[in-house]
């Protein structure tokens, strides 16, 4: 059986006021994902640039044969 783990983290971004998802976290800036007026975006911003407001964590499980 082999089990791991995706994380999620959903984020407000200040200057575009809008919620986005991190879709890579560096350690200084990440790369974040938002839709503003239909439009998906995906840009780089400096961490200090939005706030983490929850981090969702799915498990997933694998059944090896």
């Amino acid at each position: 059986m082999k089990e791991y783990y995706d994380t999620i983290l959903v984020v407000y971004i200040h200057e575009e006021q809008c919620h986005g998802t991190v879709e890579n976290m560096g350690a200084f800036a990440s790369l974040v994902k938002y839709n503003k007026y239909g439009i998906e975006h995906e840009d780089l911003f400096e961490n200090e640039e939005f706030t983490v407001l929850n981090e969702i964590v799915f498990k997933h499980i694998e059944e090896q044969e």
